[in-house]
């Protein structure tokens, strides 16, 4: 449930919404948020995502020492306010959040992401010398930090083709898969490896990209489930 002010509560009994969301709820969220928009390319998905850190970057955001606390800063009644990395039974706010973050750098061209999401491994890298046990989370969105897979389809979404490629993407297991799609005659951000490519012979065509490097043009699916499985 959402506050007037679109913030969000944490939980839900008996017809009432009480306690404000931590930054658990709010980083899990996003990543929902963002994987819906990744497989359908609604619009409508990235902007809740990108509202939801906005508020977290405005009320959970330690501004002496970096990285994202528990609780927001105006939360009452708490005995300490904690902020930590270590996942617990579910996925660490502040390790899910350099995942969402390292996306929203891809999805929007915006390096303020970026410079974030490295804010937070810079809060939290005496940790990982320390027990990186309990930080898996954030271990593996180091890696998606630093080399994702970006496989942006140029299409008509909803049209039959462009969806039987996008469905292929899904047919192989890539946790650092960046899934960028982009109508006939649309734009990428200058910096993204696949700006200026496009459609090829009209049809719907993948670009698999690792780093600066592309792949060549994809029209097929199969051709586009051998190439990430080469990748993969």
């Amino acid at each position: 449930m959402s506050e007037p002010d679109q913030r969000l509560l944490h939980s839900w009994r008996a017809g009432r919404a009480r306690h404000p969301a931590s930054v658990d709820d709010y980083a899990n969220l996003c990543r929902a948020a963002l994987a819906l928009y990744e497989a359908t390319a609604g619009g409508d998905f990235l902007t809740q995502a990108r509202d939801w850190v906005r508020i977290l970057d405005q009320h959970y955001w330690d501004l002496a020492e970096g990285g994202y606390f528990f609780a927001a800063r105006d939360t009452e009644g708490l005995v300490a306010h904690p902020k930590t990395a270590a996942d617990s039974a579910v996925p660490a706010g502040n390790g899910t959040l350099v995942g969402v973050l390292s996306r929203l750098a891809i999805l929007t061209g915006e390096e303020a992401y970026r410079r974030r999401a490295e804010a937070i491994l810079e809060t939290f890298s005496g940790e990982m010398g320390r027990n990186f046990f309990p930080l898996a989370t954030l271990l593996n969105n180091i890696e998606l930090l630093a080399k994702p897979l970006q496989i942006v389809l140029v299409g008509e979404n909803g049209a039959a083709p462009f969806d039987a490629l996008r469905r292929a993407v899904y047919d192989v297991s890539l946790p650092n898969r960046v899934v960028i799609s982009v109508p006939p005659g649309g734009s990428l951000p200058s910096d993204n490896p696949a700006s200026g490519k496009g459609l090829v012979d009209g049809k719907p065509t993948a670009y698999v990209c690792e780093g600066p490097v592309c792949s060549l043009p994809i029209n097929e699916p199969q051709t586009l489930l051998e190439t990430l499985a080469r990748v993969r």
